[in-house]
């Protein structure tokens, strides 16, 4: 909840008084919103009733020198005439244009009261009060002489703010706010109300147009090749220029090619497969079977032949006959 306290030492100050401030204390949820890269404005309006179109005035924010609380200075409120206005606080993101509102509930206020030169009752004037305004305008006019010419005043800057489309028929509004960063710079916020809708149109549809004349086909001149609208040389070639000659010395040569591919067939159909290289090694294992057949044929007729051979050169010869057969090789694998 957004809160705005102000301080009572200036809750009431005279009518003319333009060298007082008033110190507010905005919190949101008990903290201190930020000020920076924000607007700070004083909205004011007539505290009686409080109804639409009380809205009368409103003033720069100042940042105190605490960081904490805003100022608002009562030189900036000097058209407002004796009496108590309701005073809220907005702060305004200048990047994203959204405004915090404080307070939340009601309002704050602050009674601007009538000093001793508020005489409005004119039939109530006494002969001693107009005695003393005569003297006072006296001394005043006796007094009067041409002062020094003052500085020249500095020319306010306008920046552009929001513009809102409003319904139409509404009133238009105008706001200038004068920045926290630069008071000189005025900010300007419009509200337009939208014109009012226009009756529809009449749909009126044009008489069919005659038909147009045939366009000329374009053609080659044949002398100089370039495209002709009728008798209008365009001076564009509709032929491009020839293409250079490619030289033949960066391509393989058909024949070579062929050649090449004739090789290396041949080296294909000439190489030894697994299946001829398995055909040799099944007719060797065949033959190795058949020797270590007839070896020992041989060292049984030759046991049979000698009895009293002694038993270590039967053993001998029985050791010679003996021939182990190789191992069968395995069978290759085909890596055509």
């Amino acid at each position: 909840m957004r809160t705005l306290v102000l301080d009572n030492d200036w809750g009431k100050w005279k009518f003319g008084d333009t060298d007082a401030v008033m110190t507010f204390t905005p919190k949101t949820d008990d903290k201190t919103p930020s000020y920076d890269n924000n607007v700070l404005t004083f909205k004011i309006a007539q505290a009686n009733g409080l109804n639409s179109g009380d809205y009368i005035a409103s003033a720069p924010g100042h940042v105190a020198s605490n960081s904490q609380d805003v100022e608002l200075d009562t030189s900036d409120l000097a058209q407002l005439e004796p009496d108590t206005y309701a005073v809220e606080l907005w702060i305004t993101n200048s990047v994203t244009k959204k405004t915090q509102v404080y307070p939340s509930d009601s309002y704050c206020f602050f009674t601007i009261d009538q000093n001793t030169m508020g005489v409005t009752d004119i039939s109530n004037i006494s002969k001693k009060t107009l005695q003393a305004v005569y003297a006072d305008l006296l001394q005043k006019v006796n007094a009067f002489k041409q002062g020094v010419a003052g500085k020249d005043g500095s020319t306010p800057k306008l920046v552009a703010g929001t513009v809102t489309g409003l319904p139409s028929g509404a009133q238009p509004t105008f706001l200038l706010t004068p920045l926290s960063t630069d008071p000189n710079t005025y900010r300007i916020d419009l509200g337009l109300p939208a014109g009012p809708k226009g009756d529809k149109g009449d749909s009126i549809k044009g008489n069919k147009g005659d038909p147009g004349n045939d366009g000329v086909t374009p053609h080659i001149d044949q002398a100089t090749g370039d495209w002709f609208v009728g008798s209008l040389d365009t001076m564009v070639k509709a032929q491009g220029p020839d293409g250079k000659v490619p030289d033949m010395s960066q391509f393989v040569k058909v024949s070579a090619l062929n050649d090449q591919l004739t090789a290396i067939n041949t080296a294909i159909k000439s190489r030894v497969t697994s299946d001829q290289l398995q055909a040799v090694a099944d007719a060797n294992s065949q033959t190795l079977s058949k020797l270590n057949s007839l070896i020992n044929s041989l060292s049984s007729a030759s046991a049979s032949a000698s009895p009293s051979t002694p038993a270590s050169d039967s053993a001998s010869s029985s050791a010679s006959a003996s021939v182990s057969a190789p191992t069968a090789p395995h069978k290759l694998m085909d890596r055509r």
